[in-house]
């Protein structure tokens, strides 16, 4: 897709300036149900990367400029899920966990190990279909993605940035008990300052939730 100079301009300055990792589509409540669980493989990238754009547009209309979220974004998410499904999940620098229902991809989450090290293991996405929200798939996504961590992994902290005036995922978070930790403005082209605020969890044992039944495909 062709871009105007000006908005190259501005998704350089998204880059340089814009904390990577926040564009997280969150539920607000929970239901418990059975899902079925399983890592993503690197012929999932499609499905990934389209739930990526989907529920990214959705959640951040209004937050986030709309020629970035309509023009740069899905073109970012299709490199991001290239390059990190490639030659498949590397279980010493990332986790990615995928929630089916009757074999339709549900939501994903992904934690990095190697990003921003002194505040602990990064979640960097946690997603779910509009169509599922409120089914218990973001809590069944994590704790499911951490009973794949190492013990290591597991008693390291957790943390991650949203946007401050994403309410919905900041009560989510608040519910499971994050503290926030930092706050930090970034400034993009054209658009008002963008707040953002870190959660962290002491461990990751402190984000597994106690009364769900993830399913692990075989």
């Amino acid at each position: 897709m062709l871009k105007s100079p000006d908005l190259q301009r501005c998704a350089s300055d998204w880059h340089k300036r814009v904390p990577s990792g926040i564009l997280q589509g969150i539920e607000v409540e929970r239901v418990g149900i059975e899902i079925a669980i399983r890592d993503a493989t690197p012929d999932d990238r499609e499905a990934i990367t389209s739930l990526h754009v989907r529920v990214s547009k959705r959640a951040y209309a209004g937050m986030l400029p709309a020629d970035y979220l309509a023009e740069i974004m899905p073109d970012e998410k299709t490199r991001l899920w290239e390059k990190r499904l490639s030659q498949g999940s590397d279980p010493e620098r990332l986790r990615v966990t995928l929630a089916h229902f009757d074999n339709e991809l549900a939501g994903f989450s992904c934690f990095l190990f190697d990003h921003e090290t002194q505040f602990g293991t990064y979640l960097h996405n946690l997603y779910v279909d509009p169509a599922y929200q409120g089914k218990g798939v973001a809590r069944s996504l994590l704790s499911a993605g951490i009973q794949r961590f190492s013990p290591q992994q597991r008693n390291r902290p957790v943390h991650l940035l949203t946007l401050a005036d994403n309410h919905p995922a900041r009560r989510f978070y608040e519910k499971l008990n994050g503290q926030i930790v930092e706050e930090k403005r970034s400034v993009m082209a054209s658009y008002p300052d963008l707040i953002f605020v870190r959660y962290q969890w002491r461990s990751a044992h402190e984000l597994t939730a106690t009364n769900f039944n993830p399913v692990w495909d075989s």
